[in-house]
């Protein structure tokens, strides 16, 4: 019962894609209405922040420029894609709380527009990534392709989580800021602004036991002309497996109650 219930939800949300994607895009133009430049303004300091500490940093450190900026860049923007998703997936059923009582929605929608959501302003930020990559950067190459898979492994996974944290959430409010704080240390415990090739031998266990570097790797490496380990592919697999096998399980046996949670 708890099954079939979750089935039809899922099938619902994917008949129904301009449900998400229309609520997505009309949540961006209410965002910034009456501004020129709207999620640009969001972009030019994506920008200036990489800029500015991707120069301090290869100035502090020593590192190539060339090769430090790209990586940088290319693994902020991607970040800031995932923390922004699982931010707002902390509020991801509470934020739509009449709408949720008035009509009726395939919960998942309501993830999927914050995906869709922050997918595009992704794709703001993303111009930075080109830039930089291009003229700072080795350029692109046959390889790069490998980072739309990569980012689709990745985006999959995001929403698994995001789907979790929004139950999660709903249900136990004081996880809220348990969940944006365990988000910004992630960010510290990744290799974003640090590379891995930087530890001692003894402390590389740093990086390579964090599931989120290899989720990042698999979508940053093809940007920087490299190829992604096996072990990035395997890990990514993995996590989307078990993030899937969670999120179907507990929306399974709370999809009744979300509402009276609300």
């Amino acid at each position: 019962m708890f099954f079939h219930s979750m089935r039809h939800e899922l099938v619902e949300t994917v008949r129904k894609p301009h449900l998400w994607a229309l609520l997505a895009w009309y949540d961006i133009k209410q965002r910034y209405r009456r501004s020129v430049l709207g999620p640009f303004w969001f972009t030019i300091s994506t920008a200036i922040l990489i800029g500015t500490l991707g120069l301090l940093w290869a100035t502090l450190f020593k590192m190539n420029l060339h090769e430090y900026l790209p990586y940088f860049a290319a693994g902020n923007v991607i970040w800031t894609f995932i923390a922004m998703q699982l931010n707002e997936a902390t509020t991801g059923f509470t934020q739509f709380e009449s709408l949720i009582k008035q009509t009726r929605l395939p919960y998942p929608s309501y993830v999927l527009r914050l995906l869709c959501r922050n997918f595009i302003i992704f794709l703001h930020n993303f111009i930075i990534v080109i830039l930089v990559v291009t003229f700072v950067g080795n350029g692109w190459g046959w390889v790069s392709l490998l980072a739309i898979p990569g980012f689709l492994c990745l985006a999959a996974i995001t929403l698994n989580v995001s789907f979790i944290f929004a139950i999660i959430c709903t249900r136990y409010r004081d996880m809220i800021p348990v969940v944006q704080n365990l988000v910004t240390v992630a960010y510290f415990l990744t290799p974003i602004m640090w590379q891995s090739s930087t530890l001692p031998p003894q402390h590389q266990w740093v990086a390579q036991l964090n599931p989120v570097s290899h989720l990042l790797d698999v979508a940053r490496m093809p940007l920087l002309g490299e190829v992604p380990s096996m072990v990035n592919w395997m890990t990514a697999l993995g996590l989307w497996l078990v993030s899937a096998g969670c999120a179907c399980w507990l929306f399974a046996r709370t999809r009744h109650r979300v509402a009276y949670w609300i």
